[in-house]
């Protein structure tokens, strides 16, 4: 048997395959079932900051209008926390039931007040902090050196707040997207995920309504963190972990290949089943010793644009269309 073994934001993983921030990662129930069908690590169920203004909000509503100053503060303050507590309540339940590592993940887009609570995932044990930062650059006035500072602060504040591994997970709307990267890895992030996958709108004709689209993603979205990672993954001192379309073993090895440390994997454990993180190790070991690499270090990155000697084909879609012969 290989030996599939890895690293990730300096955590040791049994495995490069992690059960990425979902339903199926919301409480330590669910992160054992993770680690027992073959998981190296389990990113947490986000936290979102919404949701913590909102259970704040709505305690606040309940208050009478002239309540003492005192009772106002305290309530305030004791909204955020019992949410919050609930969380790390979640964290340290599943750091007591699994050996995988356990990362903490919030879903975030302000460099708020919900920071000041960020060394408490520390404090209960987390291994590392994810970041899923959701800014759309809908907003007209303002720019996209606006928007990338909010990231930038956001995990700067972060950083005084702890001293475990800070991951970004990102979306792939940046101008300059490997400028922007660079720029987050200036700043010491220790892993980025690429990328994060924002649930979209639809539209329902008949009813002149919107609904959601689909939720789950398909294969085909796997191309772009693949180009991303082959693309930067040997210009970075940070990490990058996969996200978004990893359906199959195949898609694992390929990501490894481009320079990936992990592969974060979701919709196919949704779709159909736990078994599927086996099927995924069983893949990538007959797929090692068919090939003859004794450890995923042995041929990580092998395949990136700084190692490939077809390292512009990563840059030019329009070459690889021209050799494939698609017209």
């Amino acid at each position: 048997m290989a030996d599939l073994k890895t690293t990730y934001m300096g955590l040791e993983l049994k495995n490069p395959l992690i059960a990425a921030s979902s339903r199926l990662t919301g409480d330590a129930d669910g992160i054992k079932l993770c680690e027992d069908a073959g998981a190296g690590a389990a990113v947490m169920k986000s936290l979102f900051e919404e949701q913590i203004d909102y259970d704040s909000r709505s305690m606040m509503e309940q208050m009478e209008l002239f309540s003492h100053t005192d009772a106002f503060d305290f309530i305030s303050h004791s909204s955020k926390d019992y949410y919050i507590d609930s969380y790390l309540e979640a964290v340290e339940q599943a750091k007591q039931q699994v050996d995988i590592p356990v990362i903490a993940s919030v879903n975030c887009r302000h460099d708020g007040t919900w920071i000041d609570y960020a060394h408490r995932f520390e404090a209960v044990g987390a291994d590392a902090l994810e970041l899923n930062i959701f800014v759309v650059p809908a907003d007209v006035m303002k720019s996209g050196a606006e928007i990338e500072q909010i990231y930038l602060n956001i995990l700067k504040k972060v950083q005084q707040q702890v001293s475990i591994p800070i991951a970004l997970k990102i979306g792939p709307h940046f101008s300059g997207m490997a400028n922007f990267f660079s720029r987050l890895d200036e700043a010491q992030v220790d892993a980025l995920v690429l990328f994060n996958r924002f649930y979209k709108t639809d539209i329902d004709v008949e009813n002149l309504t919107t609904k959601a689209a689909g939720v789950l993603s398909v294969p085909e979205e796997s191309s772009l963190p693949l180009q991303w990672i082959a693309l930067m993954s040997d210009r970075l001192s940070c990490d990058l972990s996969a996200t978004t379309g990893v359906h199959d073993g195949d898609a694992v090895i390929k990501h490894l290949l481009a320079g990936a440390k992990s592969v974060q994997i979701c919709s196919a454990v949704m779709k159909h089943g736990y078994s599927v993180f086996q099927e995924m190790t069983t893949r990538l070991d007959q797929w090692m010793q068919d090939k003859g690499f004794d450890s995923v270090e042995s041929f990580r990155g092998r395949l990136s644009r700084g190692s490939s000697e077809f390292s512009d084909i990563w840059e030019r879609s329009q070459y690889m269309k021209a050799i494939s012969g698609i017209s």
